[in-house]
């Protein structure tokens, strides 16, 4: 783990500096590895038009969110920009676990021309600025892959003996979760 010490100075009554310090951890939230992978699956923008996501529930720690991977290849020529973007979450934790409401918090653009179209690899996906969003302990959320682009995204999953506590689960212009498929990813952030 990476230590980053943020240190400020206040003052308190006439003249008197007293320097406090808090040191941030970067630590893993929640993660299912892509040793996992044994299925990709396709998301391009949703019939006839629009964007498509698929997602993971996951728990949180109390953390800043700072950084997802998901494991993705792209299709041949696929080009454009997606994001990962952060959910509520609603439905039974594992079995129908569904993203709500507006987004949370949504990553810097990625753009997948970058991807491989031969082989899978894990990809980050960044949160700045007001989308360094505070996870609250014991919450559940879903971190989504969002793609508007007509080229496709394949994202790798384990779809022979998905074992995270949670699930995953999709929206093609309609919700579907999936309790008998995981994706791969991780969800970083600082404590």
């Amino acid at each position: 783990m990476t230590r980053h010490a943020v240190r400020g100075r206040l003052r308190f009554g006439l003249g008197k500096i007293d320097q406090v310090e808090h040191v941030y951890t970067f630590v893993t939230i929640d993660s299912y590895s892509e040793s996992n992978y044994d299925l990709g699956t396709a998301i391009t923008q949703s019939y006839p038009t629009g964007p498509a996501t698929r997602y993971q529930s996951f728990t949180a720690v109390e953390a800043i969110l700072d950084s997802c991977k998901f494991y993705l290849k792209k299709a041949a020529g696929a080009t454009g920009n997606a994001q990962a973007i952060l959910y509520a979450h609603t439905g039974t934790f594992g079995t129908s676990s569904d993203y709500t409401g507006a987004a949370l918090a949504t990553s810097d653009n990625f753009d997948i021309s970058t991807l491989s179209s031969v082989s899978f690899g894990l990809t980050q996906f960044n949160f700045s600025g007001v989308n360094r969003y505070n996870l609250v302990a014991g919450t559940k959320y879903c971190i989504a892959f969002y793609n508007n682009n007509a080229g496709g995204v394949y994202v790798g999953q384990d779809s022979s003996s998905p074992s995270h506590a949670g699930n995953s689960g999709y929206d093609y212009g309609g919700h579907v979760a999936q309790n008998t498929l995981d994706n791969c990813f991780y969800v970083y952030g600082y404590a």
